[in-house]
């Protein structure tokens, strides 16, 4: 076969398109954004997850670019949680990073 684990659930133009990753401006407006913060905030909410975290929940998940920058923001920011989803499962990773898939969670 040949083909990465992942290739079978992200085919371009098929189930996933390149466009969905930000641009390096996006990225660059987003660390401007925490920079301006002090890189202080209550909550960070996302798709993804750092790549710490996406690589040790499946053995399909790799790391990309988007999963990379998440980590530099986990590294680098202050924050109390961090909800993300995209893993298609609901547990407490850690005291701080939360998966949700099927839940609601208020969060103010």
């Amino acid at each position: 076969m040949g083909h990465k684990p992942r290739a079978r659930y992200r085919i371009n133009h098929i189930s996933w398109w390149a466009q969905e990753l930000p641009s390096d401006e996006e990225y660059a407006v987003a660390r401007r954004s925490l920079d301006a913060v002090g890189w202080q905030v209550d909550y960070i909410i996302t798709h993804c997850a750092p790549t710490s975290i996406a690589l040790m929940g499946s053995r399909h998940n790799e790391a990309d670019r988007l999963t990379d920058f998440l980590q530099e923001v986990q590294e680098r920011a202050k924050y109390h949680y961090w909800l993300f989803g995209h893993y298609h499962d609901n547990r407490a990773i850690d005291e701080k990073h939360i998966l949700l898939w099927e839940q609601i969670v208020r969060v103010i």
